[in-house]
C-alpha cells in the first residue's frame, strides 16, 4: 500500500472515529434515563485504561518473547523516572481536557461542539509561532482564517435557530439536522 493511500485511509478513519465519538458521547450525556448518569470521570478513566492495555499489547506483539516485554518496560518506564514524571504534567492536563470534553458536550450541540473544538488547531498554531518561533506558509494562515470564520460562522448560526423541546427531542433532532 502506498504512503498516499495510507494517508487517506487513516485521515477517514480518523473524521469517523472523531464524530462517531463526539456523537455518542453527546447522545449518552443528553438521554434521560431513569436514575443517574454515569460519571464522566469514570469514563475517562476507562478509556485511558484501554489505552494502556492497547499500547501494552502492542509493544507486547512487538517483543519477541515475555522476557524482552519486561524488559522494554523496565529500561524505558522504571530505569527512567525523571522522564516518566515529565509525561505526568502532560497526562494530567489531558485527564482534565477529557472531563471539561464531557461538561462541554452536556451542555452544547454536537455540531457546535465539534466546530469550536477545532479551535485548538488555531491555538496550537498560534502558540507554535509565537513561543516555537516556526514560520507558516500563506496556505496554512489562510486555512486557519477560514477555520476562525467557520466557528464564528457556526456560534451565529446555532444561536438563532432553535427546535420546539418536545420530550428531550430538541437534542436529538439537533444533533440530526446539524450533522
Amino acid at each position: 500500500m502506498n504512503a498516499d493511500k495510507l494517508k487517506y485511509i487513516s485521515l477517514c478513519i480518523l473524521v469517523i472515529q472523531t464524530t462517531t465519538l463526539v456523537l455518542t458521547m453527546r447522545y449518552s450525556r443528553s438521554e434521560k434515563t431513569e436514575g443517574p448518569r454515569y460519571l464522566s470521570s469514570t469514563a475517562v478513566v476507562v478509556a485511558e485504561l484501554l489505552k494502556a492495555l492497547v499500547c501494552f499489547g502492542l509493544v507486547f506483539y512487538q517483543s519477541s518473547n515475555t522476557r524482552q516485554f519486561k524488559m522494554v518496560l523496565k529500561t524505558e518506564i522504571v530505569d527512567k523516572p525523571v522522564e516518566t514524571l515529565k509525561l505526568a504534567v502532560p497526562s494530567i492536563l489531558y485527564t482534565v481536557q477529557n472531563n471539561l470534553l464531557f461538561v462541554a458536550l452536556s451542555n452544547l450541540d454536537a455540531a457546535t461542539y465539534q466546530v469550536t473544538y477545532q479551535l485548538k488547531i488555531l491555538t496550537t498554531a498560534l502558540f507554535s509561532v509565537t513561543m516555537l518561533g516556526r514560520h507558516l506558509n500563506a496556505t496554512k494562515w489562510i486555512s486557519l482564517v477560514v477555520l476562525m470564520f467557520g466557528v464564528a460562522l457556526v456560534q451565529v448560526c446555532c444561536g438563532t435557530h432553535q427546535l420546539p423541546d418536545v420530550d428531550g427531542s430538541n437534542i436529538k433532532m439537533n444533533v440530526i439536522l446539524k450533522c
